[in-house]
């Protein structure tokens, strides 16, 4: 990730409790992951608590698996916003404070009628003291994450819902992984708490159905997690719209990546928010280069009909999520005339979001930006199909 300045890595955010006390919110652009992230404050000597929202019932505003991290700077992420979210924070920063893991509920049903907490619901949450020995566990995830592996997070708690473990006041987190990330590593060599194999972890994500949360399993409690990426926005160009389309698409939580065939166009200083910005006279061996992958999400926003096809014809090639190209019906159907006479087939070039975004008459790159992110989330969530209609 290109080195910030003090100024970008915090950005203060603010929020407040049931008192009224304003809070302080710390959004970090993260190296990739969270677990990366984790793993630098506790190699830097920095006492952290993982904030896991471990189930939820009713109108609740996140699901399971949602995490944040309460560190001294402040609360870096979110569990939902609004009071909820305040409870989430005063048990985290008590966690912090004592050294103790708790695992908190908060139900919207118990707010008082002026609360405009009205649609009900509620939360569990766990806080979770991480110790500094647990930064090569996380180091590690976070290098099985870089590398496309899979793994699941194993965290064993009380069912008392107060104490954690019977013999630690903290849980015991695990990690099983389907590979070893590095080729000269052995499976003597692990970091502790890694598990190498899911066999064992298999049934009890299935009982969930791939999906984190609470399980109980032989008189113990379990909070079971997929370990999962988060998606790679990989932005083929980097003019006016591409700026736009990377700030917003990083406040939504995508890794950005930008490419172009011009230095001056792909740096760290015009893109801060970018995790890399490469430069590729031609974009040339695109997939290669920028190692396109399943969690890719493509959006071809050059500078010439002619790359727009060259960078085209080359993500056909890959695994990527999504491939989206800007420009009018008239250039998408010159374009698509020309990769079926190299013989794409129609198949592959029907699957293309051509013009990319949704249709919301967006003229300006702010309001571009606003549809090509919105077409991205919708992709990721499944839902574009509904959305997008054919021309």
């Amino acid at each position: 990730m290109a080195k910030k300045d003090s100024d970008s890595t915090a950005l203060a955010l603010t929020g407040a409790d049931q008192s009224g006390t304003p809070e302080t919110l710390v959004t970090t652009p993260w190296e990739d992951t969270l677990e990366a992230r984790v793993a630098d404050l506790l190699h830097a000597g920095e006492p952290a608590v993982l904030v896991t929202v471990v189930s939820r019932t009713g109108s609740a505003p996140r699901d399971s698996g949602t995490r944040a991290l309460q560190t001294r700077s402040g609360f870096e992420g979110t569990v939902g916003g609004g009071l909820l979210e305040a409870r989430a924070m005063e048990a985290a920063r008590s966690s912090l404070a004592s050294a103790v893991s708790v695992r908190v509920s908060v139900d919207m049903s118990g707010f008082t009628p002026n609360s405009d907490m009205i649609c009900g619901g509620g939360m569990e949450v766990l806080c979770e003291v991480l110790s500094p020995r647990q930064a090569e566990i996380f180091a590690f995830a976070a290098q099985v994450l870089r590398q496309g592996g899979r793994g699941v997070w194993l965290v064993e708690l009380r069912n008392d819902g107060v104490s954690l473990h019977a013999e630690a006041e903290n849980p015991l987190r695990h990690l099983y992984v389907d590979s070893l990330p590095d080729r000269a590593m052995t499976e003597a060599t692990l970091p502790e708490g890694v598990v190498l194999g899911l066999d064992a972890v298999q049934p009890l994500l299935d009982a969930r159905k791939g999906k984190p949360g609470l399980v109980e399993h032989e008189g113990h409690v379990f909070y079971v997690e997929p370990l999962a990426a988060p998606p790679v926005l990989l932005l083929c160009g980097g003019g006016h719209v591409s700026l736009e389309v990377a700030r917003l698409a990083h406040a939504c939580d995508f890794v950005v990546d930008v490419v172009d065939d011009r230095e001056e166009f792909s740096n760290a200083v015009r893109f801060p928010m970018a995790r890399r910005c490469l430069v590729l006279p031609g974009y040339e061996n695109i997939v290669e280069n920028c190692g396109i992958g399943r969690r890719h999400f493509v959006a071809i926003v050059t500078r010439g009909h002619s790359f727009d096809r060259e960078v085209l014809a080359q993500a056909l090639t890959s695994h990527a999520q999504y491939v989206g190209m800007i420009g009018s019906k008239t250039k998408r159907e010159k374009v698509y005339a020309a990769l079926r006479k190299q013989g794409v087939p129609d198949a592959e070039l029907a699957a293309v979001c051509c013009p990319i975004g949704l249709s919301i008459e967006a003229e300006t790159p702010q309001q571009i930006a606003v549809s090509i992110v919105a077409e991205l989330l919708a992709a990721r969530a499944g839902t574009l199909v509904r959305l997008r209609f054919d021309d």
